[in-house]
């Protein structure tokens, strides 16, 4: 015999027999097996329907795009208002000067802004009236200096022929140029023979 830890002696007992199952009756068995299918079944359905879950990442992918989209939406309706009050003010300055300005018609000083705005360098709605006004006189008065300076009459030169005279010399009316030629040759040949 062998002894426990305590030095007892132990007990042997004897093996108990194998049991055999007791018979489920067929009823049962089948209960419990359509029970079963109907589970599995049920079970592959909801498979079927439910969309698999998302893994973190893909989680984590859709919450930054989401933000992302908040932040771009923020940021795009912030340049909106900012643009907004920029056209707001530069109307209420153009109106301005042009309630000053009586002369200027808007349409033709917004259209020379967006003409040469960049050429120029403007940087002011003022400095632009300025520009626009000068370049307007500037146009006005080159434009006024050239129908005067058309409207003269062009100076001719005057006969060298007789000093102090002012027209043909009566001699030569009804000659032709070819003839007064001739005559002028052949006059500074006999000057020159005497």
């Amino acid at each position: 015999m062998e002894n426990d830890v305590n030095g007892n002696p132990i007990e042997e007992t004897p093996a108990e027999e194998p049991s055999t199952p007791e018979p489920v009756p067929y009823q049962r068995f089948k209960d419990v097996n359509d029970k079963n299918k109907d589970l599995e079944q049920q079970l592959e359905e909801a498979k079927a329907t439910t969309p698999p879950a998302k893994t973190k990442e893909e989680q984590a992918e859709e919450y930054l795009s989401k933000l992302t989209e908040k932040a771009i939406e923020k940021r795009e309706a912030a340049q909106k208002a900012a643009k907004t009050k920029e056209q707001k003010e530069f109307n209420s300055e153009v109106d301005d000067l042009l309630a000053v300005h009586t002369d200027v018609k808007k349409q033709d000083f917004l259209k020379f802004i967006e003409d040469n705005g960049e050429k120029y360098g403007i940087k002011s709605v003022k400095g632009a009236m300025s520009l626009y006004k000068d370049m307007g006189d500037f146009k006005t008065k080159t434009t006024e200096e050239a129908k005067e300076s058309l409207s003269k009459k062009p100076g001719l030169p005057k006969s060298e022929a007789i000093p102090g005279s002012t027209g043909t010399p009566a001699d030569d009316k009804g000659k032709s140029l070819e003839q007064i030629k001739e005559e002028a040759i052949a006059e500074l040949e006999s000057k020159e023979s005497k």
